[in-house]
């Protein structure tokens, strides 16, 4: 009876069901559970392969920018020392025209002024000449009357005349 007693009670409490279903998850899961396992390492490997290889075409092209920046970068450094080279030698240039320039407008200065000085030395004797001859004239008219003075003058005048002139 005890045997009985033992069925009934695996009948009745599902047990016996219970116990064939996991007999049944356990040999299906030794059976299925390793290819599914496996699909997924080798799924994960391969993601990690392909993870590795965009990684190394990352670096990859890290590298190639890294070079162009570098040589943009001297390029732009040339093209800088270049355009200062220029820069100072317009400058050089625009100064050396500029000395020049200077130089040209004080010698036009220089010229007009020693003009100006020789028109107003040619003014001043001609208008000293004019107040000489002016006032030898109104000096003879006064001794126009002593003849022996006034032939002195005459005389004196003609002699200063055939000097040669001492400007």
């Amino acid at each position: 009876m005890s045997e009985l007693n033992f069925w009934k009670i695996l009948v009745e409490s599902n047990l016996l069901n219970i116990i064939i279903l996991a007999m049944a998850i356990i040999y299906l899961g030794n059976k299925f559970l390793p290819k599914i396992v496996n699909e997924r390492k080798k799924q994960i490997s391969k993601e990690l392969e392909d993870a590795k290889t965009a990684k190394e075409k990352a670096e990859e092209e890290l590298g190639k920018i890294k070079k162009k920046y570098e040589s943009l970068e001297h390029a732009t450094k040339e093209i800088t020392g270049e355009a200062q080279k220029t820069a100072l030698s317009i400058k050089k240039q625009i100064e050396e025209e500029t000395q020049k320039e200077l130089e040209n407008i004080r010698l036009k200065i220089k010229k007009e002024i020693s003009a100006s000085e020789e028109e107003a030395i040619l003014n001043i004797q001609r208008q000293t000449t004019a107040s000489a001859i002016k006032l030898a004239e109104e000096t003879l008219q006064k001794i126009a009357g002593q003849e022996a003075v006034q032939k002195k003058l005459v005389e004196d005048f003609l002699s200063d005349l055939k000097k040669p002139s001492k400007n």
